[in-house]
């Protein structure tokens, strides 16, 4: 799980990268040229010494080079020779004998050898014939030693390279403040430009100086300006169609063609095993409350309703509530029936406790049936509307109860065994390529398959399902799955996504996950994500850190304003089933096209789920959607080693 934002080097480095090649090359080229001059000056010292020497000696000892005097012309070669600066002095003969010589071994002290070998001094040999009265008595010959020569160049070399390191420092010190004041918009412009693909619209205030930076920084200001105009104005639309088309405009709760829509991709998602409930919240005193108290009372007395329903099922997160006409509600639940079951106690107890004094009827009558995934809507509101006050649960017979301390045990058998099956379903691209796999966990209990639905319910229950995603999560790296080259996305729950501890483990999984080459992706309901949507924003932030990808799956399910999208940094969201359940009513088809318009403009890539048949897909790739998943697309396998 690489992120692209990391990889590459950052125009500051490659321009402090380079100023700091191009002012070394300078120093070390300014260092050898200085030293090559200062060597070829010493060089032409040690010629020049050494034939003034060889001249001057020779006219010197001229009229001593007989037997008898020449005594006196060693000695005074060898006053010259005590100075130093000669390695050797010769004289001979005309017939080449050495009649005197004097040489000087020593090498040129505490000098390194790299330095001798690097910067060597070539051998500097003068001579001068010597004459004997008329006749030439020798020659004498004079090699200049080149140890002080050496002393002086090592000397002038570290001089230099310190007076030379003392200015690249002062240079390099200026050069980054003046290049650190030149990058500070370009700074704010890249956190700006990072702000944009973040789903930000940040305006930079900070105008600077330079003309070119000025004209790039008002014109990023503008282009953000725009897109946030955009943005605006595509989700007051996409809320308004939300409203008109799929919303009670009373209590913004999902009306009947909502509740229609759900309860379709509910039951297409459901197993032949699966057992869910709807429940039936008629509000008999409405009519008589709005005659004789007005519709603002009878406004009233519905949204006490909705708010006391509301809070009965608020801790669950696998509960709908619906306003399907004026005086009903009707709630889709998808939970044990043992919770069900007291949940529904809960809600019958606080709705016998409310009256409605004035009429002295009933505050509000409760009836419940459960459905499988082959019952008809028709049916089940029939039976719904002509059932006694009395709870009807039509399939308990069918649907043997697991009690709250059975599904304790089960579920901590699946976090200790991780004795759990998988499989998994693509999602691809509209030119067939798989984008990633949806991973659904398979759980038996008495040979036969657990709800996913109501077992996770009964984990946030029973507060355990940061351990059941641990579990889950470690069961799926101890897979081998070499052969799924592509993403896989797993569910995140609410507590999860909110836990400190689970969050720090994720930071250690992304590690194995990249040892096994393995990309993960985290799908996470719209409604968690609005709950908190300042903390969501900070937690999907170090998701996105640790090379995670995050959707929103059951997008656009809450009917509320989509602006939570500015500023929450996510890959994909992921269409509430529900809204593909009829695209055949224009209406639809135009909310649809609104919504993957807006994501699309943020950069967020749009999934169409519970595709059955080819009509809807169809439809979906004419309103330009890219993403797809369903029956009709390919259907759930298992996920083998």
């Amino acid at each position: 799980m690489t992120n692209n934002n990391k990889t590459g080097l950052s125009l500051k480095t490659q321009i402090y990268g380079l100023i700091f090649i191009l002012i070394s090359i300078s120093f070390f080229a300014r260092l050898i040229i200085d030293i090559e001059n200062t060597k070829a000056y010493f060089i032409e010292q040690m010629s020049v010494h050494a034939n003034d020497a060889a001249t001057n000696l020779g006219l010197s000892i001229s009229p001593y080079t007989d037997e008898e005097n020449l005594v006196i012309a060693e000695t005074m070669i060898a006053a010259i020779f005590d100075s130093g600066y000669y390695h050797s002095i010769r004289f001979i003969d005309t017939q080449g004998t050495i009649l005197i010589e004097r040489e000087n071994p020593k090498k040129a002290a505490e000098i390194p050898i790299w330095f001798v070998t690097l910067f060597e001094l070539p051998q500097v040999i003068e001579s001068s014939e010597v004459n004997g009265g008329w006749n030439i008595a020798g020659t004498l010959i004079i090699q200049s030693h080149p140890g002080l020569s050496y002393e002086k160049l090592w000397k002038h070399t570290i001089n230099t390279c310190v007076s030379s390191l003392i200015l690249l420092f002062i240079s390099l010190t200026l050069g980054y403040f003046i290049l650190n004041a030149i990058f500070k918009p370009l700074r704010k412009l890249e956190h700006q430009a990072l702000s944009v693909t973040n789903k930000q619209f940040i305006i930079n205030n900070d105008v600077p100086f330079s003309k070119e930076l000025r004209t790039v920084t008002k014109a990023m200001n503008n282009m953000v300006r725009n897109l946030n105009a955009t943005f605006q104005s595509l989700s007051e639309h996409s809320e308004g169609l939300s409203q008109k088309v799929f919303q009670d405009e009373l209590t913004k709760l999902g009306n009947r063609r909502a509740f229609e829509n759900q309860f379709s991709a509910t039951q297409k998602g459901m197993t032949n095993e699966d057992v869910s409930s709807l429940l039936f919240i008629s509000l008999d005193s409405l009519s008589p409350i709005n005659k004789r108290f007005g519709f603002s009372a009878g406004d009233s007395y519905v949204f006490e309703v909705k708010n006391l329903i509301k809070n009965c099922f608020s801790h669950s997160q696998e509960s709908e509530i619906f306003r399907i006409s004026g005086g009903t509600f009707i709630l889709m639940l998808n939970v044990g029936i043992e919770y069900r079951q007291e949940m529904l106690d809960n809600l019958t107890i606080q709705l016998s406790q409310k009256h409605i004094k004035e009429l002295g009827s009933q505050y509000a009558t409760l009836t419940a049936i459960d459905y499988s995934n082959d019952c008809a809507l028709s049916d089940l509101l029939s039976r719904l509307d002509t059932t006694p006050t009395a709870i009807d649960i039509a399939s308990d017979a069918n649907s043997p109860a697991i009690s709250f301390s059975k599904w304790r045990d089960v579920i901590n058998c699946v976090i200790v065994d991780r004795n759990i099956n998988f499989s998994v379903q693509p999602i691809v691209t509209y030119n067939n390529e798989i984008e990633y796999y949806e991973l659904f966990s398979n759980v038996l209990h008495n040979t036969k398959p657990l709800n996913n639905s109501q077992m996770f319910t009964m984990a946030e229950r029973l507060e355990l399902t940061v351990d059941l995603d641990k579990a889950l999560i470690s069961a799926l790296l101890d897979l081998n799955l070499v052969h799924y080259d592509k993403p896989i996305a797993v569910n995140l729950a609410k507590q999860s996504l909110y836990n400190e501890d689970f969050i720090q483990w994720l930071d250690a999984i992304s590690k194995k996950a990249n040892e096994k080459s393995l990309q993960l992706i985290f799908e996470i309901k719209e409604t968690v994500i609005i709950d908190s949507q300042e903390q969501a924003t900070h937690v999907i932030a170090k998701l996105k850190q640790m090379g995670f990808k995050v959707c929103i799956e059951h997008f656009a399910i809450n009917l509320t304003s989509i602006k939570y999208l500015q500023g929450l940094n996510i890959d994909y969201v992921k269409l509430d089933g529900g809204f593909t359940n009829d695209l055949n009513n224009i209406d639809d088809q135009y909310f649809l096209k609104t919504l993957i318009t807006l994501t699309h403009g943020l950069g967020i890539k749009f999934i169409a789920c519970l595709i059955e048949d080819q009509q809807t897909y169809e439809i979906l790739k004419e309103n330009k959607c890219e993403y797809f998943q369903g029956r009709y697309i390919a259907e759930p396998s298992l996920c083998n080693d």
